[in-house]
């Protein structure tokens, strides 16, 4: 006796095309915007415009890593990035004052600033860029290029393959409907190995027209590692610009 196929099998092969086609038709969809088009909506979205008016940052909240570190971040145009942690009733720093990269490790039991390991630099330096990676990048002497689309908590998000002056490689991608950057990842060296790095921006309130993400995690070789929860954001406080400069710089 031979066997006809049954009805199950012609309905998932049928379900399988539909679903294929459905995926082909939303991620052609996303592709329509040139990668122009879309930095320009991404500017807009983030508020850039009102960011340029702004020429210090400062943010008040907590890193959540095992126990719960207050924190407190200060920026300062155009390169100049600070965070002050409490760790145990003792303050750690991170600094870049648009040269030197610099930091505290009270908890290894040498509380005296040093130079910041390179793989640890490279980070700071990214973040102390007051306008992000992505405004005016070929004046930065970066490259940034169209890399496809990636799928954030279930939401379509272009992502962009972002090539620094230094030749370090970051991947940012940017939600296909709000425009806002959800997503950060960039390889780590950690004692010889490359080691994946992903940041997640959630929860975006708006402070006087700019966009600021108040949750962002990180996880590191796809675990979660830790996370910035912010509690205030004020713009344009006065900040002693000496503050950024490694100590003994000074």
């Amino acid at each position: 006796m031979v066997k006809i196929p049954g009805k199950n099998c012609f309905m998932n092969k049928q379900i399988s095309i539909t679903v294929t086609f459905l995926l082909i038709f939303l991620l052609a969809g996303a592709q329509v915007l040139k990668l122009d088009e879309i930095l320009s909506k991404h500017y807009t979205a983030m508020g850039l415009e009102n960011l340029q008016k702004v020429n210090t940052i400062t943010m008040t909240g907590t890193m959540i890593q095992n126990d719960a570190m207050p924190m407190k971040i200060f920026r300062m145009r155009p390169e100049n990035y600070l965070v002050e942690s409490d760790v145990t009733d003792i303050t750690a720093y991170q600094g870049y004052d648009g040269h030197t990269a610099w930091w505290t490790t009270p908890w290894l039991g040498n509380p005296k600033p040093q130079l910041m390991p390179e793989d640890r630099a490279k980070d700071l330096r990214s973040k102390a860029d007051f306008d992000g990676l992505l405004y005016n990048w070929k004046a930065k002497g970066h490259l940034v290029e169209f890399a496809g689309l990636d799928t954030i908590e279930k939401s379509l998000a272009y992502k962009l393959k972002v090539t620094k002056k230094d030749g370090n490689v970051e991947f940012l991608s940017i939600d296909t409907k709000t425009f806002l950057l959800v997503k950060r990842m960039y390889n780590r060296t950690v004692r010889g190995k490359d080691v994946v790095m992903e940041i997640f921006f959630r929860d975006y309130k708006s402070i006087h027209g700019i966009m600021f993400a108040c949750t962002v995690d990180t996880h590191y070789g796809g675990q979660p590692y830790n996370s910035m929860q912010l509690d205030a954001i004020e713009l344009d406080q006065l900040v002693d610009a000496k503050r950024f400069t490694m100590p003994s710089l000074r």
